[in-house]
């Protein structure tokens, strides 16, 4: 079993993590639990364990301080912090110093929480972990860059396309795919340099396959479904190159976060829908008005307007707004961007014009929501 350590100088916390999550899940176990950061280190001592879960802002030993003295002492050991948005800079210095992730506790989801621990025990457990020629190995500076890190991971894929990922300057589909226990398949179906794949949390993996070989890649994904239901994808594509991979990959990930947040799964829904929807996820800094989609989407518009409202359960407008007030929500609770840039990024340039706007849907300015959360975290 993979030892497991938590620290964090709230009780609560500590024994929430310890009672809720099922840790056999991921071949893992609490062997302790710390209140503060001192403590922590003399049981990092004691009982060496593999992962460490702790909290930024601790009395004796503060969790980067704790971060550093485990990465000098055992730098193969899996560190994931626990940040309030008041430490967002002192997350990015433990991710500098070999953090393998964070969490904001404002923001906490079992689902990303989850994806850490089994992207833990995958790192843990491969036998292929230091092979640089693995595309695996690429997943701890993925993830992070998926978390809106600045790291190194752009580098890395620059690296890759000019060594084993070269037939991605030609066309190419991403594939995220849930629930798909074993890729064996593709390594028959597919030479060994025409496919690649990189995990993204637990039984999820980006895979990326030749245009040319799309089809085919869909016929075996339709039989593995036919086998264990559970199995679902998203696609985008066709892509060519390095920008188009790492703004394919970005806009799939956005809208898988879109989907869980909202409940919803965009594959139950009419194609012109699940295109609609794709759109506005996709285009968020944009104003795109629902003449324009129905016209992308090959419908009049009075008939794009009723079969959006029948099958989302609420008009085209009122969809779009709570997307993107949810969207400003993350964007003010979890970076420091200006306001400007938060409005910019949600598709609305004027900054004076987003402040009412946010009033209006929160009761309240994008200023006194950013403030408020601090205080709670406080």
């Amino acid at each position: 079993m993979i030892k497991v350590l938590i620290a964090d100088d709230e009780l609560i916390v500590r024994k929430g993590l310890m009672a809720t999550v099922d840790w056999g899940k991921f071949s893992m176990e609490v062997i302790a639990d710390a209140p503060n950061g001192q403590r922590a280190w003399e049981l990092f001592l004691e009982h060496s364990p593999e992962v460490v879960i702790t909290d930024i802002v601790m009395p004796e030993l503060t969790g980067i301080e704790l971060a550093k003295k485990i990465k000098q002492s055992a730098p193969a050991t899996k560190i994931l912090l626990l940040s309030c948005h008041r430490d967002f800079e002192y997350a990015q210095e433990g991710m500098n110093i070999g953090a393998s992730g964070y969490i904001l506790k404002t923001a906490f989801q079992d689902q990303q929480f989850e994806e850490y621990l089994g992207r833990f025990e995958s790192e843990l457990t491969s036998v292929d972990e230091q092979n640089p020629q693995d595309p695996s190995c690429l997943t701890k500076e993925f993830y992070e860059w998926l978390c809106d890190f600045d790291n190194s991971f752009p580098e890395l894929v620059e690296e890759q396309f000019q060594l084993d990922w070269k037939w991605m300057q030609d066309s190419f589909f991403i594939y995220l795919i849930s629930g798909l226990t074993s890729y064996e398949f593709l390594h028959k179906s597919f030479e060994d340099r025409t496919f690649a794949k990189i995990p993204c949390g637990q039984d999820q993996a980006f895979v990326f396959i030749p245009g040319s070989a799309g089809q085919q890649f869909e016929r075996l994904l339709v039989e593995a479904r036919s086998v264990d239901p559970s199995i679902r994808w998203r696609i985008n594509g066709p892509n060519q190159g390095m920008s188009e991979w790492l703004d394919g990959v970005s806009k799939l990930y956005r809208q898988l976060k879109f989907e869980k947040q909202f409940k919803f799964s965009l594959e139950d829904w009419p194609f012109p829908i699940q295109k609609a929807v794709k759109m506005i996820i996709q285009h968020l800094d944009e104003s795109l008005s629902s003449t324009f989609i129905a016209g992308e989407v090959g419908l009049s518009r009075s008939h794009f307007s009723t079969m959006f409202k029948k099958t989302v359960g609420e008009s085209f407008i009122t969809f779009t707004e709570k997307i993107k007030i949810q969207a400003a929500c993350d964007l003010l609770e979890t970076t420091t961007l200006p306001l400007q840039e938060v409005g910019e990024k949600i598709g609305i340039q004027d900054g004076k014009y987003f402040s009412k706007w946010f009033k209006k849907c929160k009761g309240q300015t994008p200023s006194d929501y950013r403030q408020n959360k601090k205080t709670k975290i406080g």
